[in-house]
């Protein structure tokens, strides 16, 4: 819906970029469904989730979209070929992908390192894995894999965890739930139902699986102690003390976050309390639903942010070192303006190529009608720019930040190819919409990576741009962040007026530390790592 002119706190008026959704344009006609009934069942609240992925190699981003369905059973997800003109065709009858699954949430990595990128999708009752054939087709080997596991999947990413050069798989899941387990919530005299908190149910632990390299995955949470109980929506792997191994950050809902440090061989230290990344700023649990990490300060370390339920504030906590961080929330500008507001998908970007990083984030409730006067069940979303000082402002730019919508996912891809972000956001029961970035924008430099002793994706490298003025930009290649989102791959830096990066420094996950020098602004510069 179109909301009033008072109600739009994020005018566009100043933004130097303008968003615009055109999905529809873009031959993306995808529709959420939820099958939400009276019996308000919780899963219908939940999804669904989106990937960013070159599934045939050709340099242009193509689209996931995670479909619910019909409850329990579910509907096959959506793939959407970029056809480098500006528009998609769905190509999911010839793709293969028809495994039907109450699906939740999609990521995209090369697992078994042909060359050739795969698709994981999380569902209610289980999760399928789609390995790309090479001809733009894919089967399902979810059973033989060894990955269809059990329960309600959420949120999944993809990391080398144990450093012998193959993908592992971390799979987060949210409570107990199943069809049996769905309990009543509501006024019993009338037999009305509502939806159940999430307290109704009890926790559970995610799934560690390990890439044995062979086309098959061992589960090996109990060994790597990541046997913890939570009521896991968002998981990512990022390296937050700089000593080259991926840890883990997962956003939980109404329980305590967990921050995972990796200790090496494959094992992990809980160290979500000591952090300051466990609880906001009450000192308690809140609703914890997206994640994602990046340098917003310009210290050279992952910051994280994480999306939180309304009447909490979503969270900025900035990297000290040393497993350590400073909950900035209130101090930063950056929580206050999600008071009011339920915040599912957020993701890290540098709106502008400035060479600054904001972040966008998703909104939309679960209630229907909600239960406070001061919050809505669709709402617009937010672009959190940051003044690269320590401080943010809320401003949406262009028509798509004049809308509201029950948002859930969302992932980062510069789909065509000109080298500023744009945003896919998946709504519950709504259309996909596709904000195409415009307007004035710095200069850039994108950098595609081609893992060799490493994996395929170069997932986990660190990549350091040294600009002419001496400003360093510093970013890390992930799969899996935002809210059952993956987004695009390869690594974009905003220059700002900066014509080249003087110097980029790529460190691998297998240790080898690659210099590029004098890159001139402008383009995608294909990086493949040294053999030796």
């Amino acid at each position: 819906m179109i909301l009033p002119a008072l109600l739009l706190a994020s005018a566009a008026a100043g933004c130097p970029v303008t968003f615009t959704d055109v999905a529809p344009r873009a031959g993306i006609s995808f529709l959420h469904e939820r099958d939400a009934t009276p019996q308000h069942r919780l899963p219908e609240t939940m999804g669904s989730g989106l990937a960013w992925l070159d599934y045939d190699n050709d340099g242009w981003m193509d689209l996931y979209v995670v479909q619910s369905g019909r409850y329990p059973k579910g509907a096959p997800g959506r793939l959407y070929h970029n056809n480098r003109d500006g528009t998609f065709t769905d190509v999911t009858a010839k793709s293969g992908m028809q495994t039907a699954v109450y699906g939740m949430g999609a990521i995209a990595a090369d697992y078994d390192n042909d060359g050739f990128v795969d698709l994981f999708v999380t569902g209610l009752s289980h999760n399928v894995l789609y390995r790309n054939n090479g001809d733009g087709t894919f089967t399902d080997v979810s059973a033989k894999a060894g990955v269809e596991g059990s329960g309600w999947s959420t949120s999944a990413a993809f990391a080398d965890v144990d450093g012998d050069g193959l993908l592992d798989l971390f799979v987060g899941r949210y409570v107990d739930y199943s069809v049996e387990k769905d309990y009543f919530c509501g006024n019993v005299d009338t037999g009305v139902r509502v939806y159940c908190h999430p307290s109704v149910y009890p926790p559970v632990a995610g799934i560690l699986y390990r890439n044995k390299g062979d086309g098959t995955f061992q589960d090996v949470t109990k060994a790597a102690g990541l046997d913890v109980p939570g009521k896991e929506l968002a998981v990512t792997f990022v390296d937050i003390d700089g000593d080259g191994k991926p840890d883990l950050f997962v956003a939980n809902d109404t329980v305590v976050n967990f921050l995972f440090r990796n200790l090496g061989n494959g094992k992990f230290e809980d160290i979500s309390l000591i952090s300051g990344t466990g609880f906001g700023l009450s000192g308690k649990p809140q609703g914890g639903m997206g994640i994602d990490a990046g340098d917003l300060s310009g210290s050279g370390m992952p910051d994280l942010v994480v999306t939180y339920f309304d009447f909490e504030l979503n969270g900025y906590y900035h990297n000290l070192g040393s497993g350590l961080f400073d909950d900035l929330t209130v101090s930063s500008g950056f929580g206050p303006p999600s008071f009011n507001f339920l915040a599912f998908g957020i993701n890290i970007l540098d709106l502008d190529d400035s060479g600054i990083l904001d972040v966008f984030v998703a909104n939309g409730h679960i209630q229907d009608p909600t239960m406070r006067e001061s919050v809505t069940y669709a709402e617009r979303d937010f672009l959190m720019w940051n003044d690269g000082h320590g401080r943010f402002h809320e401003q949406g730019c262009g028509p798509a930040f004049e809308e509201a919508f029950v948002s859930r996912g969302s992932g980062i891809a510069d789909y065509d190819n000109d080298g500023d972000p744009d945003i896919a956001v998946s709504n519950s029961g709504g259309p996909l919409r596709l904000l195409r970035n415009d307007g004035v924008h710095g200069n850039w430099l994108g950098v595609s990576l081609t893992g060799t002793r490493s994996n395929r994706g170069g997932i986990g490298a660190k990549l350091v741009a040294e600009l002419p003025s001496g400003k360093k930009l510093v970013r890390w290649v992930a799969c899996g962040n935002s809210y059952l989102s993956s987004s695009d791959p390869r690594v974009l830096f905003g220059l700002g007026k900066e014509t080249s990066a003087r110097k980029l420094t790529i460190t691998w996950p297998s240790g080898v530390v690659q210099i590029l020098e004098n890159l001139p602004a402008g383009k995608y510069v294909p990086v493949t790592e040294p053999r030796k």
